[in-house]
């Protein structure tokens, strides 16, 4: 019984490593979109933008740091309760 509850450990521990993989391609996919939305957005209103820079460095920063949160929550929740739900069979 030992072996077949390794085994099974073995793979929810493999399908956590392709839902992790999953979470950060996504966060990766959020960020590239969003710091291209920031430079589209900056390089036709840099006259006006120029002078106030640091808030959308903020702002931006923010946004990230807050999906980042969320993306790494949703992995831990999803490795917690991998057994409990039998979410991989």
């Amino acid at each position: 019984m030992e072996t077949n509850d390794q085994a099974l450990e073995s793979k929810y521990h493999s399908k956590l490593t392709g839902d992790t993989s999953l979470v950060v391609g996504m966060l990766v996919l959020l960020i590239c979109v969003e710091g291209f939305l920031a430079y589209r957005i900056l390089s036709e209103t840099w006259e006006i933008a120029s002078g106030f820079f640091y808030l959308y460095v903020i702002f931006i920063g923010l946004i990230i740091l807050i999906e980042t949160i969320g993306c790494l929550k949703v992995r831990e929740s999803i490795k917690t309760h991998m057994f409990e739900f039998k979410y991989y069979d």
